[in-house]
């Protein structure tokens, strides 16, 4: 459904903004990072990985009960995203649009805290969460050791 593909894109990098808010995106320095830290790493990913799982289920949720079909609320989405598109809406509607986006951005607060808290009980700080996840973007060994290492914990 295209809905549910989009909106799962937008909503990881929705909930994610609060965790690599703070993160650097000039050029990248090798990060050095122990087998043992990257399994917290790993541990700390499928956790966010869960709860980033759980929001999305629960923002649809919220969309149907709101009365909003998918496709629906999808146009409206696209539409509050880019200037350039124009779609048709009602006042009502609007609004009704409009309370869905404001309850999703209160549960983004939640689902962040969430996510913080996971990651820390790992026994990583979030600063080096984020330090690592921003080498994970460029560094091909580490994601080919990160991707070994989630392989190797889902068996």
């Amino acid at each position: 459904m295209r809905f549910t593909d989009k909106l799962k894109s937008s909503l990881v990098c929705f909930l994610m903004v609060g965790i690599t808010a703070f993160a650097q995106t000039a050029e990248q320095k090798k990060v050095e990072v122990s087998d043992d830290e990257l399994g917290k790493i790993a541990t700390a990913l499928q956790g966010v990985q869960q709860i980033n799982v759980q929001a999305q289920q629960k923002m649809m949720k919220t969309v149907v009960d709101k009365g909003f079909e998918m496709d629906r609320f999808n146009e409206l989405y696209e539409a509050s995203r880019s200037p350039e598109k124009n779609v048709d809406a009602s006042a009502e509607e609007k609004e009704k649009f409009g309370v869905v986006m404001n309850e999703m951005q209160k549960m983004q607060t939640g689902f962040q805290k969430q996510m913080e808290e996971t990651i820390t009980k790992t026994g990583i700080s979030l600063d080096r969460y984020q330090e690592v996840a921003m080498a994970l973007q460029t560094d091909t060994d580490l994601q080919k050791r990160l991707q070994a290492l989630l392989a190797k914990q889902q068996q």
